[in-house]
């Protein structure tokens, strides 16, 4: 294998430019949104199409790291891509300007020329595309631990999970709602109820875990006893591992239960953990355990490297897209915010795309709701509290 420095002095002198540029803009660009609250940021079809152009440039970067042959069409494909899909977006929002958008083009009208006709790209990217299988280790499916394909799945894992960590929690709060379990859940949190790709990575690094820990553990007890026993063993040491680490980040995010709070639940401890969602957890980690993963492993590990390096670019990107974007607190109340915005609009008219003046005033009038719901629900949850608060004392 060549050394980074190595292949780095292949580069021709304007893919060296390219490869900077594109790195830059994808660090520079989370940092931004590391410091822009979702609140004031648009989900306009312009910035779409930048946050995709990230995961585009992460691609671009390795396929240049590989001198592989796709990477010429595969970057004409995006600059055409972002050529088309930004004018029909400048002309949907009202908003095209012919002088404006050839200006906005012209430097995917450069990569798409250059990576077509500029003979020293011709002549670097030379490699295929591999389509070999990484040999699983010691002939089983699951890749050895801490071997790269080990960790490019468990960063595939940590992503994917973490959005869907974010549609499980809805789910339980649906269900609790619906009264089929019991607790109480929060309707004005946005982050849940609106923002459906808001990325929980607690519930992604507890399916990195269940890969490191509790598989390997599970495979040791169907070796060390019985099925049922093992199975019992197992389900107990999941349940425990979960309420730890559900417990422990109480104690740093949630000291005073301002996120969740579990003190009208029986058998809970300090409102931070109870018994029902122990259980919960212990039954989802059992099942990620047992058969989620190995599944998962036995079907990426048939895959091809290359596309799974890829897979592993993508979801990544998009993670570090989303995480960043909902890293920092709104820096105003949301309904001021919104109230600040459509005033600028009404003052200024045009200040807002029509598609993101309605988004705003469907969230101002859901945020009316949510007020008039908690009146009225404010006086029953008290009570249920006193309640709950009562019933513990008369046990003790």
């Amino acid at each position: 294998m060549k050394k980074p420095s190595e292949v780095w002095k292949q580069f021709p002198l304007l893919l060296k430019v390219l490869s900077i540029i594109f790195a830059v803009n994808f660090i520079v660009t989370l940092i931004v949104l590391i410091f822009s609250s979702r609140d004031l940021v648009e989900y306009s079809a312009a910035n779409l199409i930048d946050w995709l152009n990230l995961v585009f440039e992460a691609i671009a970067l390795y396929m240049f790291w590989y001198k592989l042959k796709v990477a010429r069409p595969f970057v004409m494909g995006y600059s055409a891509f972002n050529i088309v899909a930004g004018t029909i977006a400048e002309v949907m929002a009202g908003t095209f300007d012919p002088i404006v958008q050839a200006f906005s083009m012209a430097f995917d009208v450069f990569l798409f020329v250059t990576f077509w006709k500029y003979q020293p790209f011709v002549d670097y990217f030379t490699e295929d595309l591999s389509w070999e299988v990484e040999e699983a280790a010691s002939g089983d499916y699951i890749s050895k631990r801490f071997t790269w394909p080990w960790v490019r799945n468990c960063l595939i894992y940590f992503s994917v999970f973490s959005f869907a960590g974010h549609w499980m929690e809805m789910g339980f709060c649906m269900a609790i709602k619906a009264g089929l379990v019991k607790g109480e859940f929060d309707p004005s949190n946005t982050m849940l109820w609106r923002d459906w790709f808001y990325p929980f990575p607690m519930e992604g690094m507890a399916v990195v875990l269940i890969a490191l820990l509790l598989y390997p553990l599970w495979v040791w007890l169907r070796k060390k006893l019985p099925l049922i026993p093992a199975a019992l063993v197992s389900f107990v040491v999941n349940g425990i591992l979960c309420v730890s680490i559900e417990f422990v980040c109480g104690l740093m995010w949630n000291a005073n239960l301002q996120n969740w709070d579990y003190s009208n639940m029986p058998f809970n401890f300090m409102g931070q953990v109870c018994l029902q969602n122990g259980l919960g957890f212990a039954f989802a980690a059992s099942v990620i355990a047992w058969v989620v993963y190995p599944l998962l492993e036995r079907l990426l590990n048939r895959l091809p490297k290359s596309v799974m390096n890829v897979a592993c670019i993508v979801f990544t990107s998009l993670f570090l897209v989303a995480q960043t974007l909902y890293l920092v607190d709104t820096p105003v109340d949301y309904r001021t915010s919104i109230e600040q915005q459509l005033a600028e609009d009404d003052a200024n008219p045009g200040t807002l795309t029509p598609e993101y003046r309605k988004e705003l005033e469907e969230d101002l009038a859901y945020l009316d709701y949510l007020d008039e719901y908690k009146a009225e629900n404010a006086e029953r949850i008290a009570r249920e509290r006193a309640e709950a608060a009562a019933a513990e004392g008369k046990g003790d």
